[in-house]
């Protein structure tokens, strides 16, 4: 992993999203590199497992769980159905994104919530009822007010552009509540030394 940040391998190793995470400010700002291998090629539940390990020896990480009430989304699908292609069996996990959309594809709803979450600044629970995995396009531009320009940093702080093309192009919903969500609070972290 390159440049990335504590929180980013938190979010991973323990499939969280940013909002469920409560720590030190450094964690979302200070940029790692993380070289790691295995001895035989392992699946992602066990590299997950390998993180928390590198967490907890290198970073010194220690966490309880509690409960805190969030605001939350409820993603649903919307009353005139989703818009969504199953994928075709094998279909391996997929996710590029743009200025203008993302496309996905070998995804779960739980994985596409976790997904948009941060550019909601939200936790994003999935009530869809969808099980499988599936293929789509979510693009923004017929939701973009004309004549604004075209920046992903104006994309991530415009929830309600992110609602109206979910619900336009996926069929999906997102209704905002007051939720009990599991939080991480972090009790220690460390910056490494070097190697």
């Amino acid at each position: 992993m390159h440049d990335v940040t504590v929180a980013k391998c938190i979010k991973w190793a323990y499939t969280v999203q940013d909002s469920q995470i409560s720590g030190p400010e450094w964690l979302q700002s200070g940029h790692f590199d993380i070289v790691a291998k295995a001895d035989e090629p392992v699946g992602d539940e066990q590299m997950k497992l390998m993180m928390r390990t590198l967490l907890a020896d290198r970073f010194k990480l220690s966490f309880h769980r509690e409960a805190k009430e969030l605001r939350s989304y409820l993603m649903t699908v919307a009353k005139s159905g989703h818009k969504l292609h199953e994928s075709a069996p094998d279909t391996p996990p997929f996710r590029e994104s743009s200025a203008l959309g993302t496309v996905v594809r070998g995804t779960t709803m739980k994985e596409f919530g976790d997904f948009m979450a941060s550019p909601l600044q939200a936790p994003v629970i999935d009530m869809t009822g969808l099980k499988g995995r599936y293929d789509f396009a979510l693009d923004f531009t017929a939701y973009l007010p004309p004549g604004e320009p075209v920046m992903k940093a104006e994309f991530d702080s415009s929830t309600g552009i992110i609602i109206a093309a979910m619900r336009g192009e996926l069929g999906l919903d997102l209704g905002s509540k007051k939720e009990s969500v599991e939080v991480l609070v972090i009790d220690h972290v460390e910056q490494p030394s070097g190697n």
